[in-house]
């Protein structure tokens, strides 16, 4: 499996689907890093090549469908939390260097940037969702304060969490951003 720079709503299940997705991974990361958008691109062609009925999931190094829909599941539920890796290799039984080593492998980001960016797809929901305080949603997100979201936040999307929820509540209201004037 791999990296899915905007968001992961769910793990492939058929060649066809992983094609896909790492395809479209690509495409996002072709601006930004065009090493790795090479790599998906390389994958993809590697799984329409081989031989149908060849189980991707099952390739050295990475962790089995099952162990990694488990292990993602973990984390989600854990994103409020500290979320160690101990934790999270221990909950599919492996070692957390193993584990670190074929969550990479599988996913194609490390287990941190991964953690990362789901609180960040999680932020972005509360932030869309409920008039909550940045600082609150940090905390949800299991970030240590307002601060650690908003430098995560603007790294990420370009802009600082309270510009980006004013940006869309503005465009979903059919007026014209501030910024654009």
């Amino acid at each position: 499996m791999s990296k899915q720079p905007v968001g992961l709503p769910g793990l492939a299940q058929t060649d066809n689907d992983l094609i896909a997705r790492l395809l479209g991974e690509a495409l996002v990361l072709l601006e930004q890093d065009r090493t790795t958008a090479r790599q998906r691109i390389e994958r993809a062609l590697a799984i329409s090549r081989a031989p149908k009925g060849r189980d991707f999931v099952r390739e050295k190094g990475v962790l089995p469908g099952w162990q990694l829909r488990k292990a993602v599941a973990f984390i989600q539920s854990g994103l409020g939390t500290g979320l160690k890796i101990d934790d999270v290799a221990r909950h599919v039984d492996l070692s957390a260097s193993y584990f670190s080593r074929a969550f990479k492998a599988s996913i194609g980001v490390s287990y941190s940037e991964f953690v990362t960016l789901r609180r960040l797809d999680f932020a972005k929901h509360l932030l869309l969702t409920t008039d909550r305080s940045i600082a609150e949603i940090a905390l949800l997100c299991g970030l240590s304060d307002q601060s650690h979201l908003t430098r995560l936040f603007s790294r990420s999307v370009g802009f600082p969490p309270r510009a980006w929820r004013r940006r869309l509540v503005q465009t979903a209201l059919g007026q014209v951003p501030v910024e654009a004037h």
